[in-house]
């Protein structure tokens, strides 16, 4: 096989698709590729952002009966013979039904990966959620979950942190804040008065990407929220509540 061979196999290892046939030829060219080692390390990088921050969502009917009606045209289409230095990455893939899943994310994937590199302020949020992905893989890290509520409702936000205050909050769909105001993140602990974080305001889709130093008594809290304060932020609550956590497991 030639290199490029070896970089049409990249998407489909970071996304677990290979056969193991496949996966120790690649493994073996990596050995030796540090182009190769990185750009698998690139589509594993969002792969794993993508389960971190990507908001659940059911595919449409109608994705499912375009996938079917491909399916059905490449089983009544005419087989054209590769040349024998070409590759047929499609044959790792298995099963018709593996395949189309496999199809489907990598497109997902592949058009992400092309907005980031067109727009680099793309770029750069992909940094922030590789940030983001680093410190929840951390041994002892934790990841809380926060909901709207009342005004807030339909945005959502995750908080990681690790053992030596390192904090990471991710907001999505956040309303617009009036001007004056600003958001404001809070530890709570029980039998203590909240303990208040950064403030923050969101883009103007309502994303954030907040980093925090959690002071040593806020580090087995067990809930958060996020409020709307004054501009600069405050020490005690006063706003209305947008976002609250869950207890962390």
């Amino acid at each position: 096989m030639v290199h490029e061979d070896y970089k049409e196999m990249i998407p489909a290892r970071a996304l677990s698709a290979l056969d193991a046939a496949d996966e120790r030829a690649l493994n073996e060219h990596l050995d030796n590729c540090t182009e190769c080692q990185k750009e698998l390390e690139e589509w594993q990088a969002t792969t794993a952002a993508l389960v971190v921050v990507s908001e659940p969502a059911e595919p449409s009917p109608k994705v499912r009966e375009r996938i079917l009606s491909e399916v059905r045209k490449d089983l009544t289409a005419e087989v054209v013979p590769f040349r024998s230095t070409s590759r047929n990455v499609w044959r790792s893939f298995g099963s018709l039904g593996a395949m189309a899943a496999v199809i489907l994310v990598t497109a997902l994937i592949v058009g992400l990966i092309v907005l980031w590199r067109q727009n680099r302020a793309m770029q750069e949020d992909l940094a922030r959620t590789r940030e983001f992905v680093e410190l929840v893989t951390r041994p002892g890290a934790r990841v809380s979950e926060l909901r709207g509520i009342d005004l807030g409702t339909g945005a959502t936000a995750k908080l990681a942190y690790d053992r030596d205050g390192r904090a990471i909050l991710m907001a999505n769909k956040l309303p617009e804040v009036p001007q004056g105001k600003a958001y404001q993140l809070w530890f709570i602990v029980p039998n203590k008065t909240p303990i208040p974080g950064k403030t923050f305001v969101p883009d103007s889709t309502g994303r954030v990407m907040l980093k925090d130093e959690m002071p040593g008594e806020a580090i087995d809290a067990k809930l958060f929220a996020v409020t709307v304060e004054p501009t600069g932020g405050v020490k005690a609550p006063s706003g209305p509540m947008y976002l609250r956590s869950f207890e962390v497991n």
